[in-house]
């Protein structure tokens, strides 16, 4: 039963995006996450889930602000870098270069469109904290086509 109900659950299909976050002290971060949906019009509000093993966490809780970088067809491989820890210098992330958005959180130049969202509430959900972002700003820098789980092996669930 506990492996039907995984393979089922595997088949929800996800976008890719690099979610952006910056720490109290300015510390900057990034990484690749797929449990993403808009959860309300009025206000623009998404959620965003995101393991409490990971630094990142850490730095989602002080910074109170995350950018969620969207990535194309083509960028599997900037998905799967994004998926280990990675090191934050000269205004890059692994080599992934960022501006700082309205809100403080980094918006990676890779990424086709960016939106900047304010944490406005969170709900622990088992291994993951649920956040719900309020978007402040987005930006597109070209339209293409969201990567998702369909386009490649990589896969987050079950």
């Amino acid at each position: 039963m506990e492996q039907t109900r995984s393979e089922i659950l595997k088949t929800i299909p996800y976008g890719f995006y690099i979610t952006g976050v910056v720490g109290a002290d300015g510390e900057v971060n990034g990484f690749t996450t797929c449990w993403v949906s808009q959860v309300s019009f009025e206000p623009q509000q998404v959620m965003v889930a995101v393991r409490k093993d990971q630094h990142s966490h850490e730095l989602m809780e002080q910074g109170g602000v995350f950018s969620l970088n969207f990535l194309d067809t083509e960028q599997e491989d900037l998905a799967r870098r994004f998926t280990r820890p990675l090191e934050s210098e000269n205004g890059a992330v692994g080599g992934s270069p960022y501006k700082t958005g309205e809100t403080g959180a980094p918006l990676f130049e890779e990424a086709f469109a960016h939106l900047e969202c304010r944490v406005v509430g969170k709900l622990e959900a088992g291994d993951h904290t649920v956040y719900l972002g309020e978007v402040a700003a987005a930006t597109l820098d070209r339209p293409a086509d969201i990567l998702t789980d369909l386009d490649t092996p990589m896969e987050y669930g079950g």
